[in-house]
Formats: structure tokens, sequence, C-alpha cells
């Protein structure tokens, strides 16, 4: 019995004008990245459910403003109050917060290599805090992070971090980020807190999140199922009648022959 032809694979294609209802001041090169790249995302299965898009896109646009965030990088600058307001667990005060590094100019970059120091990969008494700061759509964040993203586009962003903010790759980081945390069982499972505390740890900025994931799933609802050409395999290769090539047995006989001249000789 011949076996079945393979089923075309359905999935949700975002086209420009979506995104562009998704991300209104992203820029415009890395919405079109999106919507060339979208191979990436479905080698994950994030375009293979409208929730699986719209988990993605929420996260993305609350970590990024949109992809509005200044060069996709995290801004360190942040007042002693903030860092406060921040670190709660930390720090009681702003005076905390200057008591233990002072105001002195580049306090911030002492500060990070503090407070994300000797965990998420990060080496201690490093300035690998400061330098692997949140960048590009999903705010990657510590030298593991970089590690293992990088790997999974062939990319050394530990080498390069500042590469994981370049509009061509914010698919392939946005997709490797997505595989690397195993958001899809948090999105088939509708379970957007558990894709959030996965995300970041926690669940900084999740009103703002929730609020991204209403209007995201509102505008994807007019997204409509596309099929992909099925998987086939490629045809077997031809058999060439006059193949020049001697077969085994001639090849032996022929050796046979030239060791019979030898001793004949």
């Amino acid at each position: 019995m011949p076996n079945a032809a393979p089923a075309a694979r359905e999935f949700f294609r975002v086209p420009i004008d979506v995104m562009e209802k998704i991300f209104p001041r992203a820029q415009a090169d890395v919405l079109q990245a999106f919507v060339e790249k979208q191979d990436v995302l479905s080698a994950v299965g994030v375009d293979k459910t409208r929730q699986r898009l719209a988990y993605l896109f929420a996260n993305l646009h609350a970590e990024t403003s949109g992809f509005a965030l200044k060069g996709l990088t995290e801004n360190i600058n942040y007042t002693a109050a903030r860092m406060a307001q921040v670190w709660q667990n930390r720090f009681k005060s702003a005076a905390a917060v200057q008591a233990k590094y002072g105001t002195a100019p580049g306090w911030q970059k002492k500060a990070f290599d503090d407070i994300y120091g000797n965990r998420m990969g990060n080496r201690a008494g490093t300035s690998d805090g400061s330098r692997y700061i949140g960048r590009g759509g999903p705010q990657i964040t510590g030298r593991d992070g970089y590690d293992q993203i990088g790997r999974r586009i062939g990319v050394d962003l530990v080498s390069s971090p500042e590469r994981a903010c370049e509009a061509a790759l914010q698919p392939d980081i946005a997709a490797a980020f997505w595989d690397w945390k195993g958001m899809n069982r948090y999105a088939d499972a509708g379970d957007f807190l558990g894709c959030v505390k996965a995300w970041n740890g926690g669940t900084n900025g999740l009103a703002e999140r929730q609020a991204q994931l209403v209007r995201i799933t509102g505008i994807l609802q007019g997204v409509k199922i596309e099929l992909a050409p099925p998987v086939t395999k490629p045809p077997a290769a031809p058999v060439i009648e006059n193949d020049t090539k001697p077969s085994v047995w001639a090849a032996f006989f022929m050796a046979i022959a030239n060791i019979f001249r030898r001793n004949q000789a």
C-alpha cells in the first residue's frame, strides 16, 4: 500500500501591515525583518497558533516599548531612587543605593557589575554585569543568555553582545529566546503568567504585558491560516544504463589477468 501524501502545514503568516499595527513605533527595518524571516519563527513553532504569536509579540512589545527602545539596549543610567524601586529586595531607599555606590560619574556601571555579577553566567569581579545588559527584542541579559542565543543563531554574541541589537537579527533572536525558554508549552496551556515568569524571572511589567496581550490578540484575529507546501522526499537518482565504470567482477578478473601476465613475463 503506498504511503499517504504528506499533509500541508498550517501556520499564521503575519504581513507587514499587521506588524505595523502590532508595533506602530518600531523601525521599518525591524518589521521588514520579521516579515522576510518568518521561517525562523516557523522553525520553533511560534506561528502555529495565534496565541503563541500573541504571547511572543506582547512580551517583545513590553520589553522594548514596541521596538522603540533606543538602540534596543537597556538604559542603565538609573537614578538612585529608580534603582531602589526596581531592586527593593536589595535597597531600602535611594540613600542606601548612594551609600553603596556613591554619586560619582559611572556609579551605575559599578552598580550593575555588582547587581548582575556572579549570576546568569556573569563572572564575579568582572564587568560582565554591565556588559551583558538587556539587549534585543527579548532583552537578553547575562553572559549565559548571550551564549545560549548566540549558539542558536550562529552568531558569537558573547564576544560581540552589541550585535543582539541588529535589526536583521531580531526575528532570529526572538525565535531562539522563545525556544530556549520552552515558551510553546505556556502559550498552549493559556498560562501567560508562567510565560512572563519564564521570560524574565519574575513579573516585571506584568500589567503592561497583559494589556499588550489583549490588544495584540485582537489584531491577530484578522490573520488567516495559510498552508505551507508539504515536505516531500527528493526523487531517487536515475539508474544509468551505460555506466563506463567496471563492475566489481570485471575488476576482479582484470586483476587476476594482470597477475598471470606478470608471472609469465
